[in-house]
């Protein structure tokens, strides 16, 4: 018999300030800079003879910072024609608790290499800008790729990305980007197969409500890819931003030399705006081509929106602005939690192919209209996706789709290794946040859930016979239910909270 424990645990989040409280051992942390504290090349930074670099600790990550932007004495490295590779799972938090990492390359110092994640994850990325208009800059882990690539990356859920581009002093919001992966993207640059599960909040104690131009994987795409990139986060995930793109904020071609492109990608999850959000994209924001021969494209995307999709002007569930000569194909979103009629697009000036809407949790999301793909009629979401892929003059570049492992619509099969295989042993719980009914899913067919309070006392235990099981927790409090390992198993499915 394997044995899952969630163990309840009491949320607390200090929003009102710059300090947090943390929950697993109630101490106090503020947030400091990695650059402070690495101020010397460790031995989790790996220099080879030509010059590509192997990182293993968290330590080695904030001196690639370093290194990029030119901090603590470095001479600014670029890294054009040279790799990063990530050796192992980071958790930035852990050692110093919530420091804040300057990001990888700015508007000066670009960074050109290759980093390769390898599948690593990084957990516990905190970033915060200084409200000083001197420290102004594109935030996220990268801040500006040029000819750049980020690929096989996971940057995890159950930490908190905090950004404020907002200049306090002059009241004012200039052209700077916020996203997680990369800020900007620029001049072929490529991001692929990058997997965010990590909340972003765009404000900061009694500051302004709002940040400025914010998308969850890259905020600026011009003339660059966004390939095999997803965000998951369920509800609350992006809050406060004046423009929002749920993958993509801004897709740019500008001149003739290439497209720019976000292709194969979903978002899941939620885009609240403050009272000042302007336009919102449950895909990208802006589709925007300015050039006469090459162009800004959406293909092959899907987004559901968990909560209201707001915007004082243009607001979409796939693009809320579609230029004139930009295309957005075989792009679908679920419109039926949104108040009323917002639309798959908010300004369509261009042209679109095989857009509609579908229907979560029926089938594998059935679309409201069938679509021809590769001469073939099609009802489903999954099978929509993976038709798409299939025609591709190099479909072995793309990530195939299966039905919602993880979420209730489709995901990547390749990010948890069930592709070919259901019975695996990962175990989630779902819906995230939840109120009365908590999912369990796992491949395992003999094992059994277990709850605990925080003195060790258990609260509940059922058997696990099917693939999902539906336990009642309407009489449990509002908790935070951290599901972790039993000593037979090893499966982990982050956080659950109790709405």
């Amino acid at each position: 018999m394997k044995t899952t424990r969630i163990y309840a645990l009491l949320a607390l989040l200090m929003a009102g300030g710059v300090t947090m409280q943390a929950q697993e051992n109630d101490r106090t942390l503020e947030y400091g800079y990695w650059a402070d504290v690495v101020t010397e090349q460790p031995e989790g930074y790996v220099v080879d003879a030509e010059g590509n670099v192997e990182i293993y600790t968290p330590e080695g990550l904030a001196w690639l910072s370093c290194v990029v932007n030119g901090l603590n004495g470095c001479e600014p490295d670029n890294f054009d024609g040279r790799t990063v590779r990530l050796m192992a799972d980071l958790n930035l938090e852990e050692t110093y608790g919530l420091m804040n990492l300057v990001p990888i390359g700015n508007r000066e110092h670009r960074f050109m290499g290759t980093f390769d994640g390898q599948d690593h994850s990084i957990d516990g990325l905190f970033i915060l800008n200084s409200l000083g208009e001197e420290m102004r800059m594109d935030m996220g882990l990268f801040g500006y790729l040029y000819h750049g690539t980020v690929k096989n990356l996971s940057l995890n859920s159950g930490f908190y990305a905090y950004m404020h581009p907002f200049d306090m002093n002059t009241g004012t919001y200039e052209l700077y980007y916020d996203a997680l992966v990369a800020a900007v993207a620029d001049s072929l640059s490529v991001v692929d197969n990058c997997t965010c599960r990590l909340k972003m909040l765009e404000a900061v104690g009694n500051a302004h409500a709002g940040g400025t131009y914010m998308a969850s994987v890259v905020g600026l795409n011009r003339n660059s890819i966004v390939r095999n990139c997803c965000y998951e986060m369920d509800r609350y995930s992006q809050l406060g931003a004046i423009d929002v793109g749920g993958i993509v904020l801004r897709n740019l071609c500008e001149g003739d030399y290439a497209d720019a492109i976000v292709e194969n990608c979903y978002f899941y999850g939620s885009l609240m705006g403050s009272f000042s959000d302007e336009n919102m994209g449950g895909i990208v924001c802006f589709n925007e081509t300015v050039s006469n021969g090459k162009k800004a494209i959406v293909r092959n995307c899907y987004s559901e929106l968990l909560d209201y999709l707001t915007g004082h002007y243009n607001k979409g569930c796939i693009v809320a602005y579609n230029s004139e000569g930009s295309v957005v194909e075989n792009c679908f979103a679920d419109v039926s939690g949104q108040q009323g009629w917002n639309g798959l697009f908010g300004t369509n000036l261009g042209e679109t192919v095989n857009c509609t809407d579908f229907v979560p949790n029926v089938g594998d999301g059935w679309l409201s209209e069938s679509v021809v793909i590769g001469g073939t009629e099609i009802n489903e979401l999954v099978e929509a996706l993976n038709a798409w892929v299939s025609i591709q003059d190099e479909p072995s570049q793309y990530l195939t789709w299966i039905e919602g492992y993880y979420i209730s619509v489709p995901e990547f099969g390749e990010v948890w290794g069930v592709a070919e295989d259901k019975t695996s042993s990962r175990v989630n719980a779902y819906p995230n946040p939840g109120k009365e009914v908590l999912n369990i899913r796992t491949g395992l067919k003999d094992a059994r859930v277990e709850v605990y309070d925080m003195n060790g006392g258990m609260i509940y235990r059922q058997e696990i016979t099917d693939n999902v099981t539906a336990i009642n927790t309407s009489a449990w409090p509002r908790v935070m239910a951290g599901t972790s390992t039993g000593s037979v198993i090893e499966a982990e499915s982050g956080k659950w909270f109790k709405e």
